[in-house]
């Protein structure tokens, strides 16, 4: 009773943080030197009028741009879009730091007792509120890979290592060529690839080679498998509930939501495994909506198209649908002995297997039906 008791009083006293300490920094901040935090968000209509004022043309670049993105490429589309998308931070200095101190941070809260769910989720929130915000993704994929147990990282001169290659891999493969943009667990697909080397270094077996079809056979409708395909459901529908319904861009932002997720089911479960695949579907509740449930690339909308707004209802289905498919492999996955144990990356490698199985199957969908949204309203 005194454990849950101080639960909840860890959970009142972060959700208390998360909803006034942005509020009150960019009050002073408004107030002291007439300034925004570059993490502020406004609504459209308001960007509008303002870039009406000044004289310029209203165009959908000009607003994508006033959002927060560098380029009409890397800012988000307008519609469906949830409101706290952050672009990623300019510094090379401060990505490469954050990330391998996420990596590091979270590798060290392990060994003094904490799970890795918790760990992760905690020191992302802690470096995305106390930090700019901008750094979130970057702190997100270092802390995926610093969830590694002690099996994979044994002391903190291979958690520097496994920082430092994950800090490698978000640079080229998030920050320089920003690939699968849109698509939920990203991140986490990147610390994997950190983390299978620093294993493949170290002569540790992935489990792969042991693997049977007579394995998968019998463990498809196994429990396990199902709970996870559950867990993975629930954390992936809370996430883009929270996104989108939130009009607090601090709740909003996918790295947040899928952190304050994470944290409440390290909080709440008992079941590590259960925890985990909550943590693991919020990562699909990252993606972008038009990409996972339409295949629209960012950037890519015909000039006057407008993305499809789905109802309510639809969007919950389709993530929670992504979800079950993430959660399905991470079940076959650990049924089979495929990656046993606390691998980096793991969860989030999953939740991305799932985002393309998603995708692959709404393209087949497409192609029977002869008729592809994302072909209609994108460029080539």
């Amino acid at each position: 009773m005194k454990k849950f008791g101080m639960k909840l009083c860890f959970l009142f006293i972060y959700a208390a943080a998360l909803v006034f300490l942005p509020c009150s920094v960019n009050a002073f901040l408004l107030e002291h030197n007439s300034i925004s935090l570059p993490s502020q968000q406004r609504d459209i209509g308001t960007m509008r009028k303002e870039l009406s004022d000044k004289g310029q043309s209203v165009t959908m670049e000009r607003v994508s741009l006033a959002r927060g993105g560098f380029s009409k490429l890397q800012a988000w589309p307008l519609k469906k879009d949830p409101k706290g998308v952050a672009p990623d931070f300019p510094l090379t200095t401060a990505r490469v730091a954050i990330t391998i101190a996420a990596t590091v941070g979270t590798w060290y809260a392990q060994t003094v007792g904490h799970s890795n769910v918790m760990a992760s989720a905690a020191i992302t929130l802690v470096c995305s509120m106390c930090f700019d915000r901008r750094l979130g993704q970057a702190a997100f994929c270092g802390s995926f890979a610093g969830m590694s147990s002690s099996m994979l990282v044994g002391d903190a001169k291979w958690a520097l290592a496994l920082g430092a290659l994950s800090s490698a891999f978000f640079e080229l493969f998030i920050h320089s060529k920003n690939m699968f943009l849109g698509v939920g667990g990203r991140l986490g697909a990147t610390a994997f690839v950190a983390t299978l080397i620093i294993a493949l270094v170290q002569n540790i077996s992935t489990g792969v080679a042991a693997f049977t079809l007579a394995k998968l056979k019998t463990s498809f409708f196994s429990d396990a498998v199902m709970s996870m395909i559950v867990w993975h459901a629930i954390g992936s529908a809370a996430t883009i509930i929270l996104r989108e319904a939130s009009d607090e861009s601090s709740a909003a932002d996918p790295v947040r939501a899928s952190a304050v997720v994470g944290l409440l089911g390290a909080l709440v479960l008992k079941d590590k495994a259960a925890a985990l695949g909550v943590y693991g579907g919020s990562f699909v509740g990252m993606s972008l909506p038009s990409r996972l449930m339409y295949g629209i690339l960012p950037g890519k909308l015909k000039p006057g198209a407008e993305l499809p707004t789905p109802s309510n209802m639809k969007l919950i289905l389709a993530f929670a649908g992504a979800g079950c498919l993430g959660g399905l492999v991470h079940g076959l996955a650990a049924e089979a002995g495929v990656l046993a144990g606390a691998w980096g990356g793991k969860a989030g490698l999953f939740a991305f297997i799932g985002c393309l199985i998603y995708r692959g199957l709404g393209k087949a969908r497409a192609a029977i039906l002869k008729r592809d949204i994302a072909s209609e309203l994108s460029v080539e």
